[in-house]
């Protein structure tokens, strides 16, 4: 049977819900090929934007056994009109790709 916690304390840690950014370059890696590029007359919507930076929110930090950082992530990427296209819950994401995302206080 699979239980979701199993460590020595009784409930898992607290989600930080961190503002962050993820720089989708460093999380995709480059283009398959050099010259890939926008289509001179793309369809209409759908069509991915997979480069810059999303804002995301950070849930809690792992480590990995050759001592790497990765970020459990929430963030979204969208198409050419901003729509979302692809929601990312809880993904692994590298510390390579994640900053810190300012937020400004409520007023």
């Amino acid at each position: 049977m699979y239980e979701s916690w199993s460590s020595t304390t009784s409930q898992p840690p607290r989600p930080l819900d961190r503002p962050v950014w993820v720089d989708l370059e460093v999380f995709y890696g480059p283009p398959d090929h050099p010259t890939a590029g926008p289509e001179d007359d793309p369809p209409p919507g759908r069509v991915l934007v997979p480069t810059g930076r999303v804002p995301g929110v950070l849930a809690r930090w792992e480590r990995a056994v050759d001592g790497r950082w990765f970020g459990i992530v929430r963030f979204a990427v969208c198409d050419s009109y901003g729509a979302v296209v692809a929601e990312h819950r809880d993904s692994l994401v590298p510390a390579s790709a994640l900053s810190l995302r300012e937020t400004e206080p409520y007023r």
